[in-house]
């Protein structure tokens, strides 16, 4: 296990992302049958989610770990799928998403 995994709060942290992910790709398949309040649920879980990754992300960025500048490219070229520019940088597409939450939870109230 390389140094940047040996620490707990890291590996705190990739379990609980693994474990909101579980949940968001779960509520995929059932978000059509969930009540209001279930899909308020799941849009605060979602936002949870983006917010431990931008902080997981930012720690990746700042180790010169290899298996965390692995970890990084990965997410660079996953987020490249979802319209990830290299010229904006992450902050942008991370705010990009906070807004499309955004737009979600607005939705919801119309």
């Amino acid at each position: 296990m390389s140094r940047f995994f040996e620490s707990e709060m890291v590996r705190e942290t990739v379990m609980d992302l693994e474990r909101m992910q579980q949940q968001l790709a779960k509520d995929m398949y059932l978000i059509g049958t969930y009540s209001r309040e279930q899909k308020q649920d799941h849009l605060k879980l979602l936002k949870a989610f983006l917010e431990k990754q931008k902080l997981f992300f930012f720690r990746v960025s700042l180790s010169d770990d290899p298996d965390a500048l692995m970890i990084k490219n990965k997410v660079l070229e996953a987020a490249k799928m979802f319209g990830y520019s290299e010229l904006d940088g992450m902050d942008k597409f991370f705010e990009k998403l906070d807004e499309t939450i955004q737009d979600l939870e607005n939705s919801l109230d119309r």
